[in-house]
Parts: C-alpha cells; sequence; structure tokens
C-alpha cells in the first residue's frame, strides 16, 4: 500500500491531501528565520592531541614518538596550535571566522568508560541524576516531537523524554509509515480506542509519527541537491540531514554519529583516515547549505565522550583519557580558538585536566543559537566560551 492510499483509507490524517498548499505556503514563512543546531557525535573518543596538535611543545613530541603530527604536517592556526593536515578543507572556514576550536573540555570525575562517559554527555548530567536526555528536553519544552531527529538507526540516549518521542530517521525519502492490509485496521482500532495511562502514550506517539512523516514526505520537493557528496557513511547522513532543513519544518536539534575513534592501536592511520572523512563531509555539507540558501541557519557542534591519553601506548596508539577538544562551525560562530593550551606535563593520571565543562557549550549554543534558557535544560548556570 502506498503513503497516498494509506491516507485516504485510514480517516486519522491531521490535514487531507487537498490543504497541502496552503499549508506549506504558511509553515515555510514561518520557518524561514528558524535556526538549527547539527550535533556531531564522534564515537569512541576522538584523540584532540592529533586533531588540533599543540606542535610548539617538545612535550608532545616526546610522549608521542610514533603517532605525533610533525611539525611540517600541521595546518596551523596560531603560533603553537596545528590542525590535523587531512582537515585542510576546514582552513577556509578558519580562516573565515567561521570554525572554532574549544579546548581542554570535560566534567567532573570523568569516566574513562565508553557507554558510562557517553551517557553523562546525553543526559547531560555527571551525577547520573537524569534519567531524560538533554536534547529530549529541549524537544518537551518546544512541544514538537519534530524538532529534534537522530539521523540514523537507533535512537540516541540525548533523545529520551518521558512525554514526547522524537524520530529517528535514516532515510528521508523512506520516512513513512509503511503497513500491510492486514495490520491496518488494527492500527485504526488502535488509535481509536480509550486512551489511558500507557496506551495513550503509545496512541500519542504513534500520531505523532504520523504526522512527522506526512509533513516531511510533503516537503521533500524543497530540497535541490547540487552537491556530490564523498561515499562514506557521515557523508550520506550529513546529506540526509541537509534534506531534513530544506523541508524547512523548523527542526532544532538534529543528530548524526560516527564511530571508529577509539584508536588503542595502530593509530595514524585510522585516525587520519577518519579525519579525511569528517573534513570532506563537513565541507560538502556546507556548500550542499550554501547552495540551498541554508547557510546562515544552521550550526554544526562536535563532540566525543572523552579525549585520548597523551602518552602513545605500546600498540602506536592512545588509550582513554579525560580533556579534549570540541568544535563549532557556521556562518554564526564566531571563529578562533577557546581555552588555554593542553598542559601536557601538570597531568592527573596520564590526562589532559579539563578546564571546560561541556555543559557550559551546551548552554551557549541553548542560549545564544537556538533561543532556549539553557537552565531550563541543564538543570543550572553553566559558563561557557563566547565562540556564538
Amino acid at each position: 500500500m502506498n503513503r497516498r492510499d494509506f491516507l485516504k483509507a485510514s480517516g486519522i490524517a491531521l490535514f487531507t491531501m487537498q490543504s497541502i498548499p496552503s499549508f506549506l505556503s504558511s509553515a515555510r514563512e514561518q520557518a524561514k528565520g528558524d535556526k538549527t543546531l547539527v550535533v556531531i557525535q564522534l564515537g569512541g573518543g576522538n584523540d584532540g592531541l592529533n586533531t588540533l596538535a599543540p606542535f610548539s611543545n617538545d612535550a608532545y613530541y616526546a610522549a608521542r614518538p610514533t603517532i605525533a603530527l610533525s611539525k611540517r604536517e600541521v595546518i596551523p592556526v596560531s603560533a603553537d596550535l596545528g590542525m590535523h593536515p587531512n582537515l585542510r578543507s576546514l582552513a577556509k572556514f578558519f580562516d573565515d571566522g567561521e570554525l572554532a576550536w574549544i579546548q581542554n573540555v570535560g566534567y567532573p570525575n570523568s569516566n574513562r568508560s565508553h557507554f558510562a562517559s557517553m551517557a553523562v554527555w546525553h543526559t547531560a548530567s555527571p551525577e547520573a541524576s537524569s534519567s531524560s536526555g538533554w536534547i529530549g528536553r529541549v524537544a518537551a519544552q518546544v512541544g514538537d516531537p519534530l524538532c529534534a531527529s537522530n539521523i540514523g538507526n537507533s535512537t540516541p540516549l540525548a533523545f529520551q523524554s518521558e512525554s514526547i518521542v522524537s524520530p529517528s530517521i535514516s532515510n528521508v525519502d523512506g520516512f513513512e509509515l509503511m503497513f500491510g492490509e492486514h495490520l491496518q485496521g488494527h492500527f485504526q482500532k488502535m488509535l481509536a480506542g480509550s486512551r489511558e495511562g500507557e496506551r495513550a502514550f503509545v496512541q500519542r506517539s504513534m500520531e505523532q509519527m504520523l504526522e512527522n512523516t506526512q509533513k516531511v514526505q510533503a516537503r521533500l520537493g524543497n530540497y535541490r541537491g547540487a552537491v556530490n557528496y564523498p561515499k562514506t557513511d557521515l557523508a550520506y547522513r550529513l546529506q540526509q540531514t541537509a534534506k531534513l532543513i530544506a523541508t524547512g519544518l523548523g527542526q532544532k536539534v538534529l543528530y548524526v554519529s560516527v564511530g571508529g575513534f577509539d584508536t588503542h592501536a595502530n593509530e595514524r592511520p585510522v585516525h587520519d583516515t577518519l579525519m579525511l572523512q569528517l573534513a570532506e563531509g563537513l565541507t560538502a555539507f556546507q556548500q550542499d547549505l550554501e547552495a540551498q540558501g541554508l547557510s546562515e541557519q544552521v550550526m554544526i557542534l562536535a563532540f566525543s565522550e572523552f579525549g585520548r591519553r597523551v602518552a602513545e601506548n605500546g600498540s602506536e596508539g592512545t588509550d582513554h583519557g579525560q580533556g579534549g577538544v570540541m568544535f563549532a562551525l557556521g556562518k554564526g560562530v564566531k571563529g578562533g580558538i577557546y581555552g588555554d593550551l593542553p598542559d601536557l606535563e601538570t597531568l592527573e593520571d596520564g590526562d589532559i585536566k579539563y578546564q571546560q565543562d561541556f555543559r557550559g557549550v551546551y548552554a551557549r549554543v541553548l542560549d545564544d543559537w537556538l533561543g532556549i534558557p539553557s537552565q531550563d535544560i541543564l538543570g543550572g548556570n553553566f559558563g561557557g566560551p563566547e565562540f556564538i
């Protein structure tokens, strides 16, 4: 059964097919001023010291005799710091003041477990006192499940909410509810039944999903792709992100994950490839947004659950650490380097000490980019660098 036949049969559409043109017109006008935050998760623990290398510090080379980036390799962004050479396509954005590097980011009593540390970043709760995700709280406050979407198959903990269900979308073109004929009647009965307890939540969630798929499918024609993306998972997800933004439905937060950053062994070739894929994907995404006339309203914020140890291990890799590096990219960014140089001599159990609480970075994008009071989302006031 195709989408149009299903809508005609179900009787639960929230707007009719005949009303779409006027709906699209008014909604598009309303969404023009909306701003979107694209969060990129670098899963596994990105090595900040080989992403933004302190090439003027002899301690860096002493700790990493085989995997350090040489002074002639790096792309200098200051007298002391240089970007990984495979991030060269991002140098233009830094030169134009649209790329901000935020150093020594972490949280109190850092945990080196992937699962535990990622949960801290997703809930914005180092004390593990929250069962909801920070993006889920954004969606609940806005009151629109489609204002936050994950681009991928499985929904991250960051989207957890007790009151709202935001979608995970692996392919925007195929984002629709599809039922066989034998299930359609059961679906209609479920939505039409009494609304009590957990049943009410399920019914509301299904209605939200149906409404979301209708809206997205009706607006796919807004996207006019004119950029060739690289053939990588990250680039594919970023193109899906651009398509969703182009629908003009007022997304506040979109989330993209890429893995592979747990570089315990043979780090240089693995990390070099990841840096190239990151730079090429982001460059294509920015070019796409520019071609769509959307670059002014989109900001990217990238994070990893922790950094790596300062010293390389016996397998020419690095183990789990603490303080790491984040970056923000977009025309709304006040580019530059934020935070002190990494202190490679005063370490905490072999790790860089964190100086900037990641919640301060979240607070900055919530308050100054999305216009959503960060205290309501984060449960406190956190100071962050003024990179917006």
